[in-house]
């Protein structure tokens, strides 16, 4: 099981700031790389990756920029690092032992239940931040 590099980490964040974004006009690029202090060139890269994927949406032109391609409520933390990281539960074993196959599929099946957290989900942890200060 690998981690989560800074591709994840920095996708992540782009999709955190567009659930804050204005469903009116979308978020330009400079503004999603300034508030979630993501290097543009690396963001665009990102934001590709993402749209392909159809978690965001683009708008071209003068007025363009980026939304999320579903509401914050149906995309999880997980549908997004997979995308840009591949399957973070993926485990090769090579052992004949039944007890550790059982053990390498329960953390599978955690790790998995851990990131099914909601972009929307993740506000709980700004709320946090503001009663802490």
């Amino acid at each position: 099981m690998a981690g989560i590099s800074t591709k994840g980490l920095y996708g992540l964040a782009a999709m955190y700031e567009l659930t804050h974004a204005s469903t009116q006009s979308p978020m330009q690029i400079k503004e999603i790389s300034a508030n979630g202090d993501i290097p543009h060139s690396y963001l665009e890269q990102l934001l590709s990756s993402l749209r392909k994927a159809g978690l965001v949406k683009s708008v071209r032109g003068a007025h363009g920029g980026y939304f999320l391609g579903r509401s914050p409520e149906e995309i999880t933390v997980l549908e997004v690092l997979e995308v840009l990281e591949g399957s973070l539960c993926k485990m090769e074993t090579k052992t004949v032992s039944p007890v550790l196959e059982m053990f390498w599929h329960d953390t599978h099946t955690k790790v998995q239940a851990l990131f099914t957290l909601k972009l929307s989900d993740l506000d709980r942890y700004y709320q946090q931040i503001t009663f802490e200060i």
